[in-house]
């Protein structure tokens, strides 16, 4: 195994290890629960469900989520949950139906079990495919309705669901193969949160429709446009890209990541403004690409004759692409993005997360930086590595204000101009810049916070949170180590 292989290796195992938004059976545990105590308040307002709720106790969680994780019984969940909070939940319900009938269909989910040709895909953790194109029925339908409300008739866009057939199924395996032998942790992590797959041919405004999950709106399930992806390199990114928000959607029914839902941020790559929670979805996408596109480039041999190689792929240019970027954009490349938005989601628009939320962006910013410093470009200038035993000092007339409450630092940069939110990871570290040379800063950083992380995992903070200032502007090594401020 090669230095930059064992780069990628240690990044795809770390991305599985956080409690909260990387480890995959604690975050189904708690769907699971979600549902199942769902199920409880439902049946007393629902009196009809009564059996149902008793069965439901019964269930193992195999059997539970094949129930509660199709797309069909889901839809019908999320809107109970909804009503149970509007305080409008009564009979009749769509659940009081959906939910006896989806208990009928086991061991099938209830809407795999309405399909006219039952086509499953991937060895380990198998999806099926939507083949509701002539929907007949009621099931069926309700896919196929929920599919116009995204892309059909219902939406600005056109769009036409396609029949699955051998060689969609072949394409579909090989690239599922291919994902979970590139990332074998964060990969298959991604996938396990798919249960089904459905391939269109759909335009949206801005073009052509490679991808897509529709969140609440189709549950569970990811789009996928074969005939354009073409490759199975790009397929499988496309795979992962999807997955993972399936996976963060899963995440955030129990711990909230933005405190501002409605706001707005812009970036450089979109004319349009996103919502705060898009740059998070975002960013968790393009962290898992920049670490896809790390895994083709340090890739065995075997997956290259098994798969071909990327670079004899033909394929239209976009950021997720492995096989063809638009490198000579500053934000071509999915690295490039991540880099943008971990930056902002670090300092500027930290203030706009939940405390679970800066965990979060700190988390996937630290598991990506070593492949990111070792394969994707040389450490500039000013970077931590660059000079481990020169000094770090504040950048000169900057403003801070402190909320103790709030457990942040606010600081104003009038060079740039700009106010950014430091947490209290990144306070200490821009605290600590007062001239003094790296290794009594990091002398200082352990007094203060070895008593609750490991020596390894604190020094790693402490240069990915410098180097993050450095890059913020926020910070600048001194020309000569002693310098002060």
């Amino acid at each position: 195994m090669t230095s930059l292989s064992g780069t990628v290796q240690a990044a795809d195992r770390a991305l599985v290890k956080h409690p909260a938004f990387g480890d995959s059976p604690r975050i189904f545990a708690r769907v699971l629960t979600r549902y199942r105590f769902g199920v409880e308040l439902f049946a007393e307002r629902l009196t009809s469900l009564a059996k149902a709720a008793a069965r439901v106790e019964t269930l193992s969680d195999t059997e539970a989520r094949k129930v509660f994780f199709d797309p069909v019984v889901r839809m019908s969940f999320e809107q109970a949950f909804s009503d149970l909070e509007a305080g409008r939940l009564a009979s009749p319900h769509p659940l009081e139906q959906v939910l006896p009938d989806a208990l009928e269909a086991l061991p099938l989910g209830l809407g795999e079990s309405r399909m006219p040709s039952r086509i499953l895909v991937g060895a380990e953790a198998p999806k099926w495919l939507w083949d509701v194109a002539r929907p007949t029925d009621a099931y069926a339908r309700t896919l196929h309705a929920a599919f116009d409300g995204v892309f059909g008739a219902k939406s600005k866009g056109g769009g036409t669901l396609l029949s699955p057939d051998a060689s969609g199924q072949r394409k579909l395996n090989d690239s599922i193969e291919l994902l979970s032998r590139l990332l074998p942790h964060s990969g298959a992590s991604a996938l396990t949160h798919v249960e089904a797959i459905a391939l269109l041919s759909a335009r949206i405004e801005g073009g052509t429709v490679l991808s897509a999950a529709g969140g609440d709106l189709t549950p569970s399930t990811i789009f996928l446009a074969l005939e354009e992806l073409g490759n199975p390199w790009d397929i499988a990114g496309c795979l992962l890209h999807e997955g993972l928000h399936m996976k963060l959607f899963d995440a955030t029914r129990s711990t909230a990541v933005v405190a501002y839902p409605e706001e707005t941020i812009q970036v450089p790559w979109r004319d349009i403004r996103w919502t705060i929670v898009r740059a998070v979805f975002s960013y968790h996408v393009y962290v898992h690409l920049a670490l896809f596109k790390a895994a083709t480039l340090t890739a065995d041999r075997s997956l290259l004759e098994r798969f071909g190689d990327p670079a004899a792929h033909a394929s239209r240019a976009h950021a997720g692409s492995v096989v063809n970027n638009n490198a000579a954009s500053q934000y071509g490349r999915s690295v490039d993005r991540a880099r943008f938005l971990g930056e902002h989601l670090l300092t500027e628009w930290a203030h706009l997360l939940t405390p679970q939320g800066r965990d979060f962006v700190r988390w996937l910013h630290e598991s990506l930086m070593p492949v990111d410093r070792e394969i994707f470009r040389q450490a500039p200038a000013g970077d931590v590595r660059s000079e481990p035993s020169g000094g770090y000092r504040k950048v000169h007339g900057l403003r801070a204000r402190p909320s103790k409450q709030g457990e942040c630092l606010m600081v104003f940069s009038p060079a740039s101009p700009r106010i950014q939110w430091l947490d209290l990871n990144a306070w200490l570290i821009f605290e600590l810049s007062d001239g003094r040379s790296f290794s009594d800063m990091e002398r200082a950083y352990l007094e203060v916070v070895g008593a609750r992380v490991a020596p390894d995992e604190a020094r790693r903070q402490l240069r990915s949170g410098l180097e993050s200032l450095v890059r913020s502007t926020l910070v600048e090594p001194t020309q000569h180590q002693g310098d002060v401020a």
